[in-house]
């Protein structure tokens, strides 16, 4: 084994049972509450001093702060659901992958991405979100951009 393969073996940290116990409930109760998303059902997944960081923000936000980030994306994507594709626990800290769905200006869009968190008890107090934000910010625009010819295109046919 060479020394850099040796390196990544050794961070992994196996979880206690306790951490999996753990890691098992918490990501239940992520699929749960977002299933049927609402942003202040999320609060319980956090301790307050949580610190986490979700595109497109440029400094990690506390529970309170993430609660109003998830109100205002849920105004905008109102249908948006998470789907957990599958999840892994080292130590303390879970990755989850998944798959959102959501409707933008009539389209049905779907995107996958990963949240990585650390968890102390049943909360998480460290969270980091991964996903092409740039892809995704396209393929809004571009939703947009079709609604907006399709409603346009009616009243240049009646002139």
């Amino acid at each position: 084994m060479s020394d850099i393969q040796k390196a990544a073996f050794d961070v992994y940290v196996p979880p206690s049972d306790e951490q999996l116990a753990a890691a098992r409930d918490i990501v239940a109760r992520f699929a749960a509450r977002w299933n049927r998303p609402d942003a202040d059902a999320l609060r319980d997944l956090m301790h307050p001093d949580t610190r986490n960081l979700i595109p497109p923000m440029t400094v990690p936000a506390d529970r309170e702060g993430v609660v109003e980030h998830f109100r205002g994306i849920l105004q905008t994507l109102p249908d948006l659901r998470l789907d957990v594709v599958r999840w892994a626990p080292t130590g303390d800290t879970v990755m989850v992958e998944w798959k959102a769905e959501a409707t933008v200006a009539g389209q049905h869009l779907a995107w996958t991405g990963v949240d990585r968190f650390n968890i102390r008890g049943d909360k998480m107090y460290e969270a980091c979100v991964y996903w092409d934000t740039r892809d995704l910010a396209e393929r809004m625009a571009a939703a947009v951009q079709r609604a907006e010819k399709v409603a346009i295109q009616p009243d240049t046919l009646m002139e």
